[in-house]
């Protein structure tokens, strides 16, 4: 494979997420990357590949464009069969990219659960203008003092939208040592900003690359216009720090949030599904 490939198959896997483009990245350079299908015309224009970590294998089915979806399915299917075996111990994971109904009823029909799906979303307005209630918070950063706050406001801001999905409700409560390392990675390199109205956090977002990660609102402040303000302050350091497009991805069973993002100038760009196969 020549760089200008690998390069543009990195360009697909990063429609999915920058951590997916450092998955993949990382195993290339493990040797550890299986591309099965690359395709820049025809019916089929994306990317079917496999890339292997000491713990997990996940399979990345990105398309722009996937017209004829039988031709894509066999190789696929004879490509991650051998993973099933009773044998394999490492988690084995299967992603989705695009509107390729098809390839997501055929790697449910192979044994994989979904764990998240939904829809990838573009901003594609002007720069906004921030609302006038903007001037009662007060931005931050991260410090590990601020810990328990984020804690409070991650696990209160997802809780329902776990439980409508039934995931654990209290996963920043059960590891927090590991969210304090990614939120102390994150404040690094200036990706993450709070706010607050006195010492009560109201809101948050973390940024990755061309991507808002997560922008959460307390359930207390919800429904009160914060959390339009803190999207738009998010946007605007985004461009500020050079992000060309920004996107971010919303859960299909978050109606609400996905609302609010398009009443804020985002469209639908893609769907994505993300699964873990069940023994």
């Amino acid at each position: 494979m020549d760089e200008t490939e690998f390069n543009k198959i990195l360009q697909l896997i990063s429609m999915i997420s920058s951590g997916a483009e450092g998955y993949v990245r990382a195993a290339f350079a493990d040797g550890a990357v299986s591309v099965i299908y690359y395709g820049e015309s025809g019916p089929n224009q994306g990317v079917f590949c496999l890339a292997e970590g000491a713990d997990c294998v996940i399979a990345y089915a990105v398309f722009r464009q996937c017209g004829q979806p039988d031709v894509l399915l066999e190789g696929m299917e004879s490509k991650i069969n051998p993973y099933l075996q009773a044998n394999e111990e490492r988690e084995i994971c299967f992603n989705v990219y695009g509107r390729n109904t098809e390839i997501v009823q055929f790697v449910r029909g192979l044994g994989f659960s979904p764990d998240i799906e939904g829809y990838q979303l573009r901003y594609a307005g002007n720069h906004p203008v921030e609302a006038e209630p903007a001037a009662l918070l007060q931005e931050r950063g991260f410090t590990p003092e601020m810990l328990e706050s984020f804690i409070a406001l991650f696990d209160g801001a997802y809780e329902q939208l776990n439980r409508d999905n039934g995931w654990d409700t209290d996963q920043y409560r059960r590891e927090p040592e590991s969210f304090l390392a990614t939120l102390a990675a994150y404040e690094a390199e200036s990706r993450v900003r709070s706010f607050w109205i006195r010492d009560s956090l109201v809101g948050a977002y973390i940024t990755e690359g061309e991507y808002i990660r997560d922008i959460v609102v307390a359930p207390e402040y919800q429904n009160r216009g914060y959390g339009g303000i803190i999207l738009n302050h998010c946007i605007n350091r985004m461009r500020e720090q050079g992000d060309g497009n920004i996107f971010l991805r919303v859960a299909g069973s978050n109606a609400g949030a996905k609302r609010l993002y398009e009443r804020n100038h985002f469209v639908e760009t893609a769907c994505f599904a993300e699964h873990t196969y069940r023994r």
